[in-house]
């Protein structure tokens, strides 16, 4: 076993068992006066909030992202700036402190020494332009209205599972995924559970499974400890948009 393996089993002291609650409605028995049964109207989905704030993902320096949107049943081209760890990788979560957003009405920022602009903020390729940084300007395309990107449909979360290990949990149009790093410094290790690998193979060295991955509610179940252990349940984000 690895130090890092062991570094993080012995951070574990105990798991918890995450278990959905739910109620049941008690019927009164039918009798012969009774009204004719009228079928309850479907329930309308609620939106997902977080949906409203996700995008694309692109770290811009100074431990920022710039989340990109480009949706025009919300606005238009959006990009949120905000603060992430020094050690931020494509894939991590990213719904950390907001520090800016530039959108049509506001198409220039500053944040931390870096000059940011919106351009072609009402045309057909909008782009975030960042000036400042040790490398030159760079620019980033903001995505193509009517893609799962410009929606924000792909959520991020992160979730403590213990021994040190943070579970990096996504859902989107192709389904739940999640993967897993290193509480401390960010390392990932043991690979990636999705829809076509719902599991982790057991030279992982701990459990890591998703539980109904293509139900409406799949849930990420791990077991830090091995066996004889009770194991935790992690529901992932609900997608922010819907195909």
């Amino acid at each position: 076993m690895s130090a890092s393996a062991r570094h993080r089993r012995a951070l574990l002291t105990t798991s918890v068992l995450l278990t959905a609650l739910g109620t049941t409605a008690v019927l009164p028995a039918a009798t012969a006066s009774a009204a004719p049964t009228v079928k309850a109207a479907k329930a309308t989905p609620k939106p997902n909030p977080a949906g409203r704030y996700a995008g694309k993902a692109v770290a811009i320096g100074k431990d920022m992202v710039a989340v990109l949107r480009n949706d025009p049943k919300a606005g238009g081209p959006e990009a949120w700036i905000r603060a992430v760890p020094a050690h931020w990788r494509s894939g991590d979560a990213y719904m950390g402190r907001t520090l800016a957003k530039l959108d049509r009405g506001h198409v220039t920022a500053a944040q931390r020494g870096l000059s940011l602009r919106l351009t072609d903020a009402k045309g057909a390729k909008p782009a975030l332009r960042v000036t400042g940084a040790k490398g030159g300007p760079r620019t980033y395309a903001l995505p193509k209205v009517g893609t799962p990107d410009a929606r924000g449909c792909t959520v991020i979360t992160e979730s403590f599972i213990g021994a040190g290990t943070v579970a990096v949990l996504s859902n989107g149009l192709s389904g739940p995924s999640a993967f897993f790093k290193d509480a401390g410094d960010g390392t990932r290790f043991a690979g990636v559970v999705n829809r076509a690998h719902p599991s982790l193979p057991k030279s992982a060295g701990f459990l890591a499974q998703i539980v109904d991955p293509n139900g409406a509610a799949p849930k990420l179940r791990t077991n830090m400890e091995g066996g004889g252990h009770p194991a935790s349940t992690t529901p992932f984000p609900a997608p922010g948009c819907v195909k």
